[in-house]
């Protein structure tokens, strides 16, 4: 019975220790994970790029003002109205000019008659003048009234051009083809000489407007174009080109206002916020496939190759230049690196490219 026992015992053990074998010896056996491909860091020139925020302005938006006094009679536009040059835009009550316009021209009128008459008089006292019935200073008074009577002439036709002048400023057109953004008065109320009635925005040339350091500036080589994006519009990229730098900063920012001409786009809107990405020369950096950025631990990196280990190595990047990445630290040219890892693969792990590799 214990020889039973011993030989029973004994089986067990051998089955346990063969069990332990095979999983000692499944371990000893690591798994080799298949990489497809394989690819050397290159050093490519990328621009360098100051990025600048700002906003899409109008570059012909106008106050309108009446440059006469008087009553708004007419005034139907209102905020967003699209307008065209020469839509009417306001009337001013033309009653006080159309009386200035009366009066000029009964003036007008009086100064006719008034030259006529002295004319007349000219003339008479030169003839008799000439015969010795009157003396010779009759004839120069004569004479001086008779300048005197044009001068007045002359005057009054200007008053009276100047009053029907100002019959024509009692309809403001539009100037421009835009929108009414801003009306500042309405009907009845009165407009004064030089104040704003109305803001039109024209949308025939609209500009992205920042502002740029000081220390920049020598940089900026206003004959690259610029590429702009709208936040908005989700980063869209429109290209401009430098109109201008403003040659006057602000003294406490040290920075200059800088314009650039967007293209003619009917999604870009005055007041949009955006970013102006202004070239300014270029620089040599590693760049990387952007498949072969792996996130671990919240940071990304890639897989370096030791040889056949892969060894992972955590990158700061930087721009995302079309399907590639810009590797500020971490990476230096002539390095090889997995393009694609699955999750099989670790940091040690011994990789196996296949031919499709390099």
């Amino acid at each position: 019975m214990h020889a039973a026992f011993r030989g029973a015992s004994l089986m067990v053990l051998f089955v346990f220790l063969v069990a332990c074998g095979e999983r000692t010896e499944k371990r000893a056996q690591p798994t080799v994970p298949t990489v497809s491909a394989v690819t050397q860091v290159d050093m490519v020139d990328v621009p360098v790029t100051l990025t600048v925020p700002g906003t899409v302005i109008s570059d012909g938006r106008i106050d309108v003002s009446s440059r006469v006094v008087g009553f708004i009679r007419r005034l139907d536009v209102r905020e967003g109205q699209r307008v065209s040059r020469g839509d009417l835009l306001v009337r001013i009550d033309p009653s006080d000019i159309d009386e200035a316009i009366r009066q000029a021209r009964a003036g007008v009128r009086a100064g006719l008659k008034d030259m006529d008459d002295a004319e007349k008089d000219a003339a008479l006292f030169a003839r008799l003048a000439s015969e010795g019935a009157v003396a010779t200073e009759t004839l120069r008074k004569a004479n001086v009234r008779g300048d005197i009577a044009r001068a007045n002439l002359d005057k009054a036709r200007s008053v009276l051009a100047a009053a029907e002048a100002q019959k024509g400023y009692a309809s403001i057109t539009s100037p421009v083809d835009g929108v009414v953004v801003s009306v500042a008065m309405r009907s009845g109320e009165m407009a004064a000489a030089g104040a704003t009635i109305l803001t039109v925005e024209s949308r025939e040339v609209l500009l992205f407007k920042g502002f740029v350091p000081e220390s920049r500036l020598a940089e900026i080589d206003p004959s690259e174009p610029v590429r702009v994006r709208i936040d908005t519009l989700n980063g869209t990229p429109f290209q401009g080109r430098v109109r201008g730098l403003v040659p006057s900063g602000d003294e406490i920012t040290r920075r200059y206002e800088i314009n650039i001409v967007l293209p003619d786009n009917p999604s870009l809107v005055p007041g949009m916020f955006g970013r102006a990405d202004i070239v300014l020369g270029t620089r040599t950096v590693p760049v990387i496939p952007r498949s072969a950025l792996i996130r671990r631990g919240g940071l990304d990196g890639v897989f370096v190759l030791d040889g056949e280990t892969a060894r992972f190595r955590w990158l700061r990047t930087g721009r995302i230049l079309d399907d590639s990445v810009e590797v500020v630290a971490g990476l230096s040219g002539g390095e090889r690196i997995l393009t694609a890892a699955n999750d099989t693969v670790r940091d040690g792990s011994l990789i196996e490219m296949t031919e499709s590799g390099r």
